[in-house]
């Protein structure tokens, strides 16, 4: 019989022992050894580093796979237990982190070393540097091994290459008995992740604590502060475990970092927490971010500042204020909140809060029964904002009528308006509460301010009134008591154009056919026309219903003697603007009524008629009413089809 060569490998390296051991063929690994069979043989070379089992030893094999008796006999005959793969990892760190009892045993007794663990560029590749058998039992709750491992002395404050220690992870997992011994045995509880890669998986200075707090392991957490670890232990973005905590609001967790010293005023700073937009929130805050009241009152009894205030100056009394929950707002203010505080600075200011009062947070949104409560403790009812806005105006643009009521009651001024430069480039300057509300058509609400006192002619930055403003709604009881109140219905305003407009021009616009027919019958021209030499100058009412092809309007003001041939500044007549927008009825009404159908103004170098526009439009509806009523037909025409003679 010829000489086997037990050693041979195969083309990936594996020899005959290795895979024996491997599969788990005690017997066999015996008769192999006694031909002479390289005990510690390992595959080598790019073929075994690509099929990443380069280095692997039989007895590293026999672990892999927990085949304990392959590894008694391989340990038998002299294998070293503290060989290490291509990647650093022995066959202890095997066995600890598969939870393989029986073999970590073997390996211990065999002289393994306890401390031994991945070094080098594919360990640190695989991110596997510094885990220790230990770190490896831990990280996977193996809690027998973890136990064996620390009463046979290997380290319990080990780390690995950024900063993980064996308490991490378990404490991160909840694996209370892995903690546990861990701590008995020495474990710190400040160690944190540090460097690059920590930065990457954004856990930088996340202490066991702070790990297990994120994940909600509260029965670790309340181990933890027994033990000693720091609530305060502040993270690379600002965080601290308390704050994280607060954040989750579980008033146990909570009262347990209160126990272990955590600073109840601590705020996160820095740019990091600047990105975040938590800079300047404190536990109180948070707390009132997530409405809890029971966590907000524990901390007030403990001490906790209530006029704290965020990066853009909000306080947790704003903040309630706007949520709506009066059961917080009285806790802060029975705690001392300033009742009349205010965000300020830059940041306020680049986000239209400053000057925001709790009491003009609560009128915005419309929370009647907090307002009362905040003016019965002292606040101001005409504190104005960077705006010049007031709580009545605020309450008013949004149509909250019982605000409204309750802050004139309080002595709101019902004439108070934004004023100033930033006022003006919003375009709200002089607009009082009857003004906007007239613009936002609240018609109780102007009815109210009418009653209290409210100036009826102010006019805004622009020259609008209230009486313009609900010139638009087609509301003609409020057009009315307007009137009967005193308000000029006569009164003009500027348009985007910069050219004067009065209540026909907006009434014809808006449709609004009942409130323009009060205006006729009240005296003003039919005739009247924008002023200015901006581009809706010459306008009439009759040329504004006309585009936006409102019939009736059309039709009551040619029966007042509205000029159906008149043109604006550019010689666009009533034909042209209802022909363009393809108001086929409106152009059949203005053809009956006597509109010169073959009507030309000049456009870019040509002379151009209502069935020109048409035509270009493609409203085909419009150019056959058109024909109907004499219109001549060009050979061809050349207008573009992008005019917008409505612009």
């Amino acid at each position: 019989c010829p000489e086997v060569d037990v050693n041979k490998a195969s083309s990936s390296g594996i020899t005959p022992l290795l895979m024996v051991a491997e599969v788990g063929w005690p017997d066999i690994l015996d008769i192999l050894l006694q031909r002479g069979a390289i005990v510690d043989s390992a595959p080598s070379g790019k073929r075994a580093e690509e099929n990443k089992i380069a280095g692997s030893t039989p007895l590293i094999g026999a672990t892999k796979y927990n085949h304990p008796e392959c590894v008694k006999r391989l340990l038998a005959n002299h294998a070293n237990p503290n060989h290490q793969n291509q990647s650093g990892i022995s066959a202890l760190m095997l066995a600890a982190e598969q939870g393989f009892f029986e073999c970590v045993k073997l390996l211990v007794q065999a002289g393994a070393d306890l401390e031994l663990a991945p070094s080098g560029p594919l360990a640190l590749t695989m991110n596997l540097c510094g885990q220790t058998p230990l770190f490896c039992a831990a990280k996977e709750g193996r809690t027998d091994i973890v136990k064996y491992l620390l009463d046979r002395g290997a380290n319990p404050r080990v780390q690995n290459h950024y900063g993980v220690s064996a308490l991490w992870i378990p404490a991160q997992k909840g694996m209370l008995d892995v903690v546990e011994l861990l701590l008995n045995a020495g474990a710190e509880t400040h160690v944190a992740p540090f460097g690059n890669l920590a930065d990457e998986l954004n856990i930088t200075g996340w202490t066991p604590l702070y790990a297990a707090m994120k994940s909600r392991k509260f029965d670790v957490v309340k181990l933890l502060l027994k033990r000693g670890a720091d609530p305060n232990a502040v993270t690379k973005l600002g965080s601290t475990p308390f704050l994280l905590a607060s954040e989750i609001c579980d008033l146990d967790i909570i009262e347990a970092c209160v126990e272990a010293g955590a600073d109840l005023d601590f705020a996160p700073s820095g740019q990091d927490a600047d990105n975040l937009n938590i800079t300047g929130q404190t536990a109180l805050f948070m707390a009132t971010l997530k409405d809890r009241v029971d966590v907000v009152k524990f901390l007030i009894q403990k001490g906790a500042h209530v006029n704290v205030q965020n990066r853009y100056g909000v306080s947790p009394l704003l903040l309630c204020a706007e949520s709506g929950n009066f059961e917080l707002v009285q806790a802060l203010v029975q705690a001392g909140a300033d009742v009349n505080i205010t965000p300020q600075g830059e940041l306020a200011e680049d986000n239209f809060l400053a000057g925001q009062t709790p009491l003009f947070g609560a009128a915005k949104k419309g929370h009647v029964d907090i307002c009362e409560y905040l003016i019965q403790n002292g606040a101001d009812v005409n504190a104005i904002t960077m705006t010049g806005a007031t709580p009545l105006y605020t309450a008013t643009e949004e149509g909250h009528l019982d605000v409204v009521q309750l802050l004139i009651r309080h002595g709101a001024d019902v004439n108070r308006s934004p004023k100033g430069q930033v006022a003006r480039d919003l375009h709200i300057e002089n607009q009082t509460p009857l003004l906007i509300a007239c613009m936002r058509n609240h018609e109780t609400i102007i009815r109210h301010l009418i009653e209290s006192g409210a100036n009826v002619n102010v006019t805004s930055e622009r020259g609008s009134s209230p009486f313009l403003a609900i010139c638009q709604h087609n509301n003609v009881e409020l057009a009315r008591l307007l009137i009967q109140n005193g308000a000029r219905h006569d009164v003009e305003a500027k348009n985007l154009y910069d050219g004067k407009i009065n209540g026909l021009i907006v009434a014809a616009e808006s449709g609004s056919f009942e409130t323009l027919r009060l205006l006729v019958e009240a005296g003003l021209d039919v005739n009247y026309k924008i002023e200015g030499k901006g581009e809706t100058a010459g306008r009439t009412p009759l040329f504004c219903a006309c585009a936006k092809g409102f019939q009736d309007i059309v039709e009551y003001l040619i029966d007042r003697g509205a000029d159906v041939n008149g043109t604006e500044k550019s010689g666009l007549s009533c034909l042209h603007i209802a022909s363009a927008m393809g108001h086929a009825d409106t152009v059949r009404i203005l053809c009956e009524r006597g509109a010169n159908v073959d009507q030309q103004f000049r456009f870019e170098e040509q002379d151009v008629t209502a069935y020109d526009l048409a035509e270009s439009q493609q409203h085909d509806h419009v150019c056959q009413v058109l024909k109907t009523f004499g219109a001549r037909q060009p050979p061809h025409s050349t207008l573009p089809s992008h005019v917008e003679p409505n612009k």
